[in-house]
């Protein structure tokens, strides 16, 4: 599912952005800490929380109270619409920020989080929120079975399947080797019969060699020495030996599954998302709507121009 990730990885990118996190840290820790606590001192001049505070809401007040709003709007929408994002798409969407920003170990994720003055709890939470305002505007979205139609035939490439081979190995250490178990195949032993006997490959010699079923490039990717022999061999047939690292192997197609289409029916449902995807509205766009009927009192004057910036928004 692909999701904006701007809201929630702000911590991690752009100073403005961190700091609109960083402020709206400290207006929930000021509190806990009170007011008088220093933070910090330059040479006989403290700096109080109270400073700290002020300073950051100075700086992020209005783009986090903001950001509040838009939380609990979208969570109030969810939760009458029954709309949830369970944990598993949590962990996903989390895995997938991680791999874009390097992050390799919960110790470096918890660093990154702790320089921004933010938890996991509340890392995750604006996951969570994420996840949730995507599905409800997906959730507006109506795909009729005109366009399940047109994106079908505009993205054929995407439903095709490559032809696939099911490939069997026996791998020994010499070609004589190799020559003396294809002479074993060649006079009626079944394949998997001389795997079991004569084959070194301790992950498929069990199986009777089976390696699995593969496209050309999987095989490329995962066996590259006998991909092409492979791939070049009849339904049952068996190559001669092929010199591999660590010694030699001989490859019989079990089976092979030609190039195909899907057809529509097996791939309505991948259809319905992808254009509920294309066609959902905005974050900012489904929050303006949201606003726009939902009882919101802004009670500090000082605040009340965030309202119309959420009912009106500069990118939609």
């Amino acid at each position: 599912m692909a999701l904006k990730k701007e809201r929630w990885i702000s911590g991690f990118v752009g100073a403005a952005a961190g700091a609109i996190v960083v402020g709206g840290v400290w207006f929930g820790t000021y509190a806990a800490h009170g007011s008088g606590s220093v933070v910090a001192m330059v040479g006989q001049t403290p700096i109080t929380r109270q400073e700290l505070a002020q300073q950051s809401e100075a700086y992020a007040g209005s783009a986090m109270l903001e950001e509040l709003i838009a939380n609990a709007l979208v969570e109030q929408a969810a939760a009458q619409k029954h709309i949830t994002a369970t944990d598993a798409e949590v962990n996903q969407q989390l895995t997938a920020i991680e791999m874009q920003n390097g992050i390799t170990s919960e110790a470096q994720l918890n660093e990154l989080l702790a320089q921004n003055h933010m938890t996991k709890a509340q890392f995750l939470s604006q996951i969570r929120d994420n996840i949730l305002a995507a599905k409800l505007a997906q959730a507006e979205v109506h795909v009729t079975d005109q366009q399940i139609a047109a994106y079908y035939k505009q993205n054929v490439a995407m439903f095709t399947v490559p032809e696939t081979r099911k490939i069997a190995i026996i791998k020994v250490a010499t070609k004589s080797e190799a020559q003396k178990a294809l002479e074993e195949i060649q006079s009626g032993t079944p394949f998997a019969s001389v795997a079991k006997s004569m084959s070194t490959d301790a992950a498929t010699r069990s199986k009777g060699g089976l390696l699995g079923t593969f496209s050309l490039d999987e095989l490329k990717s995962a066996q590259p020495a006998i991909a092409e022999a492979a791939f070049a061999l009849k339904a049952g047939a068996v190559s001669s030996p092929i010199q591999v690292q660590g010694g030699y192997e001989l490859v019989q197609c079990l089976a092979i599954t030609p190039k195909h289409v899907q057809p529509m029916s097996a791939v309505r449902s991948q259809i319905i998302q992808d254009l509920k995807q294309q066609n959902a509205a905005s974050e900012p766009k489904l929050v303006a709507q949201l606003a726009k009927s939902a009882d919101i009192k802004i009670l500090d004057p000082s605040y009340q121009a965030v309202l119309t910036a959420i009912k009106n928004p500069t990118s939609t």
